[in-house]
């Protein structure tokens, strides 16, 4: 009985498992037509990040997080909702989600700061969330004013538009 009950299991799994899958023929195309590195570049291009800026020190408290062509904006310590919202041009908007889409999210955590002034006070201690299909991706923090080279044109940018 239990041969036959597992025979039956076995037939079933193998049978049903009517899983279809891309091949990937010589040419590098699947068997829609799309590459596969298209494919991928065609989601990241739709899927802008959700930005999260945090800069922390004794005299300053900057929070900012940037999402659909808005830039919201607390300067509070303890803040629970934005205080400003700041619309961005098309212009700064498409440069912030160039800069954006460059970053390699798997990465971020693995950023390194290029100075380590935040240890003595000589700089707020910041960090950087990219939020991709509601998974975060945070880096290991650096000084604020001092992003690493990898992000610091992104955060600049944010910044300076913050400033206005």
């Amino acid at each position: 009985m239990k041969a036959i009950t597992f025979l039956a299991t076995l037939i079933i799994t193998i049978t049903g498992c009517n899983c279809q899958k891309n091949t990937v023929h010589s040419n590098g195309l699947t068997q829609e037509g799309i590459s596969n590195n298209n494919k991928s570049e065609a989601v990241m291009q739709n899927n802008i990040p959700v930005i999260k800026y945090q800069a922390m020190a004794r005299n300053i408290s900057l929070n900012v997080k940037v999402e659909k062509q808005v830039l919201y904006v607390s300067r509070v310590r303890d803040f629970k909702d934005y205080d400003e919202k700041i619309e961005v041009s098309d212009t700064d908007w498409k440069e912030i989600s160039t800069l954006a889409r460059a970053v390699d999210l798997a990465k971020v955590k693995d950023l390194k700061w290029p100075t380590e002034k935040r240890y003595y006070d000589g700089a707020a201690h910041a960090n950087i969330t990219f939020i991709s299909d509601g998974v975060e991706y945070p880096a290991n923090g650096f000084d604020h004013g001092f992003p690493p080279v990898e992000i610091e044109k992104l955060v600049n940018k944010i910044l300076k538009l913050t400033e206005k």
